[in-house]
């Protein structure tokens, strides 16, 4: 696809998405107080066993995704550039891939789209999709500093605009 029309179509989805974002929060389709998420183990890049428990006591975005699903795909980039615009001391990502290549596949995919500021994670075992309950990828689930599900987004978002922007930064502590 030449690079003109890479452009187009890349800011065709971003509107897309920003718009289908904008409308399921003023409707409310991010949930209230919900239950803590099953106890699962997921990996990081150094192949370490890596829990929820490891994160508490900041705010946590947890981001179901894969490299084959085009909506996970198209909402990276804002992902990375909310990380980035977020006090790394209070406020995470937790992107974990549901890929079943390897966690070097995954990597290399992120860096080949210039994705810097996240921390990825990877369900080698498959856990999650037998202990969460969600509809689909994308999936993400706001946890407070205390691990409670606070948020629950289905599907893609721009995440570094409002309204989630504003969402998120209204329960990450200043």
């Amino acid at each position: 696809m030449p690079v003109k029309r890479q452009f187009f179509f890349f800011a065709f989805v971003a509107i897309v998405l920003a718009s289908y974002g904008a409308v399921r929060a003023l409707q409310g389709e991010t949930s209230a107080a919900k239950p803590s998420l099953s106890a699962v183990y997921f990996y990081d890049k150094s192949d370490k066993k890596v829990t929820l428990e490891d994160f508490k006591g900041k705010v946590v975005l947890v981001n179901l995704w894969a490299t084959w699903c085009t909506p996970c795909v198209a909402e990276l980039p804002s992902l990375d550039r909310l990380q980035k615009a977020l006090p790394a001391d209070k406020f995470v990502i937790v992107a974990i891939s549901m890929d079943t290549s390897s966690m070097k596949a995954v990597g290399d995919f992120l860096k080949k789209r210039g994705i810097k500021n996240l921390d990825v994670y990877w369900d080698k075992d498959r856990q999650l999709p037998l202990k969460w309950k969600y509809d689909g990828l994308p999936t993400s689930f706001l946890l407070d500093r205390d691990g409670n599900t606070i948020a629950r987004y289905d599907g893609p978002y721009v995440w570094d605009q409002d309204p989630v922007l504003k969402d998120i930064r209204e329960r990450v502590p200043k």
